[in-house]
């Protein structure tokens, strides 16, 4: 477990007293953002990753827009160790509309948070164009409104810490990012994009050695590495309505700019995968090697 020097040393002795017990589950606050920076000097060289979160006003990427917006630098090395971390920083967006009630239930944020707040963009934009990999806990959702805010940044890295860690193999019940960070021993403030953003920093620093006695890493290292690593989109062009359930069932998803059924896999696993699909009755599979650069798109 990360170090608790932040916390208070009686709480933590009632803490520690509580965790000795099967009945009791004990889950401590994240702490305040904080630098650490080598010698709190300039920024280091090495690999720039940076974890972003976006509030929004609604689902869609073409007709609502960010209303918050947090982005965090973190420095890693060859291996993928951190070395350094700044920020979050953090923007509120008037969004020039009414909002809706949801939307403010969800976030906290309403009309007299909002009203005449702007993000500063130079410098967002600066810090995601430094960033050598974009990591979100939703990276499908957040890329798509931060491109369309900043088409210059289309064809970035991204990495999705919820969808390209294998969660499951590592032990965790499921995969939101607070049930994640529970399963951790630690808890947040959800839902404003600052807090989240930090949060997601402290769960993929979190060390844990890897399924099947691998070496112990950090979450983020693993995140790392699934990014750089290649996958193949695995196509069901004309497949018949028929096959829909079993595409569904096997993890295919609808794509509607093919239009068709597809599956991201390994690359060693696409031979078997086109068997399949021949034994189940579908046209030729088609494959397409996908990079950080589109995956998430």
């Amino acid at each position: 477990m990360i170090n608790t020097d932040h916390l208070s040393p009686d709480a933590e002795a009632l803490a520690d007293e509580l965790q000795r017990s099967d009945d009791y589950r004990v889950l401590r606050r994240v702490p305040k953002p904080y630098p650490s920076m080598p010698h709190m000097g300039p920024v280091p060289d090495g690999r720039c990753v940076a974890i972003v979160d976006t509030e929004t006003s609604g689902l869609s990427a073409e007709h609502d827009v960010i209303i918050e917006l947090a982005i965090m630098l973190c420095f890693v090395d060859d291996g993928s160790e951190l070395i350094g971390h700044f920020g979050p920083f953090s923007w509120l967006q008037d969004p020039g509309r009414e909002l809706d009630p949801r939307i403010s239930l969800i976030t906290g944020l309403g009309a007299q948070h909002l009203m005449g707040q702007k993000i500063n963009d130079t410098f967002a934009r600066g810090l995601l164009d430094r960033a050598d990999l974009i990591v979100a806990h939703n990276s499908s959702f957040d890329s798509k409104f931060i491109e369309r805010r900043y088409p210059d940044l289309a064809g970035k890295a991204w990495a999705c810490s919820c969808s390209e860690i294998d969660w499951l193999k590592l032990g965790f019940d499921g995969r939101s990012q607070s049930a994640l960070l529970a399963h951790a021993g630690w808890f947040s403030d959800a839902h404003r994009a600052a807090a989240d953003v930090w949060a997601l920093f402290w769960l993929l620093r979190h060390r844990q050695r890897d399924p099947g006695g691998g070496p112990v890493r950090t979450h983020l290292a693993r995140l790392i590495d699934a990014a750089d690593t290649p996958s193949a989109i695995v196509q069901a062009e004309r497949a018949p309505y028929s096959k829909k359930e079993m595409l569904k069932a096997r993890g295919y998803r609808w794509n509607p700019d093919g239009p068709f059924w597809q599956i991201e896999l390994p690359p060693q696993k696409v031979e078997h995968e086109q068997a399949w699909g021949y034994r189940n009755g579908l046209p030729t599979m088609t494959t397409r090697t996908v990079t950080a650069r589109e995956r998430h798109r």
